[in-house]
């Protein structure tokens, strides 16, 4: 009987227990651009609220915001840790009051963890302006106007998404600093695309990516098509690296920076700037372009390079500065000198076109008979901590599934086949 007693009570005192700890349950709240209301509880798909902005009003911590497919033209700011996820790019899209609208979306709180997935968000100053943590996964951020596409101060991660034609005008026209992304804090790049966006101001760095104090790291990306023009003078067209940056399995190509006559012009490519470090692994850079007088049409350093290819400058040479190699690189002029192991100086790569040959971005074939194919590293291609890279940019076995030389080639496309 008293063991009865015991037992009964032990049960008490730890139901009580349980019901006492405070329960922390998430939400889920439900946004539809076409037939809610923000009338409506957002409980449910069938009581969603209307705007994306009242559904955070009502959301907590932790919380995660479901949107259907509609056009939504608001600027939403985000204050504590929320996932926001649309229907696709196609049909869910955020967009913005354009020139003078602020950002489109903001992440003021530099402890707030935010995620933003499947969504289009175009026309703001700045699209996105981020001091938090903040990850965006297979979305499209697109035409800002003044102060570009992504400013990032916190922590950013980018998977599957692109950023394309954003402009930045910078301060008066006089500094004008990444028009795809503008990074002063950690920025990741994977698996995207930074294209078609532009610098312009009397000075420029960065069409694409400007980094200064940050890191940057980039994975398997494109980096193509952006344009660093300026009055006086204009560095790094696709990238201008002011703090440590690492490139993996990477294409840089068909960027360009430009400036008035006798203006200083410096990486169609890529800009290494005082103070900034940069290790290229596995990579192409090719086709990018410096107007006449312009130097390291490439790749403007000092850098360190590995199983890359850089060639086919127009003019300016494919680099200028110092090229620190760990082998197995490849330049089609004689600027880089490269005397690393296995290198090759002066020798065309006889490569393929950009677009897309499978996987998530748009990449440069090596065609066969390319003296780059099973001429990386015998011992394994690696990135800059000797971690080996077993796939390519477009996530094909590295070295190629089907080769008879078990041998990485040089640069971001390995061949399946020898």
């Amino acid at each position: 009987m008293l063991r009865f007693k015991a037992l009964a009570l032990a049960e008490i005192v730890f139901v009580s227990a349980v019901m006492a700890a405070p329960v922390f349950a998430t939400n889920v709240w439900y946004v539809n651009g076409v037939k809610g209301s923000d009338k409506n509880n957002c409980e449910t798909p069938q009581t969603a609220c209307k705007t994306i902005s009242h559904a955070i009003s009502l959301a907590s911590s932790g919380d995660s915001i479901m949107v259907a497919a509609a056009h939504y033209r608001e600027s939403v700011a985000i204050p504590f840790n929320l996932k926001i996820v649309g229907a696709d790019t196609k049909t869910t899209v955020i967009v913005g009051g354009g020139v003078g609208s602020g950002a489109v979306v903001a992440v003021p709180g530099s402890t707030s963890r935010v995620v933003l997935s499947k969504l289009t968000i175009l026309k703001g100053d700045c699209v996105v302006e981020n001091s938090g943590i903040l990850t965006v996964n297979d979305s499209v951020i697109s035409e800002g106007a003044d102060c570009g596409g992504i400013e990032n101060f916190g922590t950013l991660t980018l998977n599957r998404s692109i950023i394309s034609y954003n402009n930045t005008t910078g301060f008066d026209g006089y500094d004008s600093n990444g028009g795809g992304i503008l990074n002063n804090g950690i920025a990741v790049i994977n698996n995207s695309t930074i294209t078609g966006n532009t610098a312009t101001a009397q000075y420029t760095y960065g069409g694409g990516i400007s980094t200064s104090g940050g890191t940057l790291t980039i994975n398997n990306s494109t980096i193509s098509g952006n344009s660093a023009s300026g009055l006086a003078s204009a560095s790094g067209g696709g990238i201008d690296v002011g703090g440590a940056t690492v490139i993996n399995n990477s294409t840089i190509s068909g960027n360009s920076a430009s400036a008035d006559a006798g203006g200083e012009i410096y990486g169609g490519g890529i800009t290494i700037a005082s103070g900034g470090s940069l290790t290229i692994s596995s990579s192409t850079l090719v086709w990018n372009y410096v107007d006449n007088g312009g130097q390291g049409a490439e790749i403007a350093g000092p850098a360190t390079l590995q199983n890359t290819i850089v060639a086919h400058s127009p003019h300016g040479g494919n680099c200028y500065g110092t090229m620190t190699s760990k082998g197995y690189n490849l330049s089609s002029d004689n600027t880089c000198r490269f005397k690393g192991p296995g290198d090759l100086n002066d020798t065309k790569p006889n490569l393929g076109t950009l677009r897309n040959h499978g996987g998530p971005t748009q990449t440069i074939p090596e065609r066969l008979d390319s003296p780059t194919v099973d001429a990386g590293s015998p011992n394994g291609c690696t990135d800059a901590r000797g971690k080996p890279l077993t796939t390519d940019q477009r996530g094909y076995p590295r070295p190629g599934q089907y080769k008879h030389d078990k041998r990485c080639d040089m640069g971001a496309y390995e061949r399946q086949t020898d």
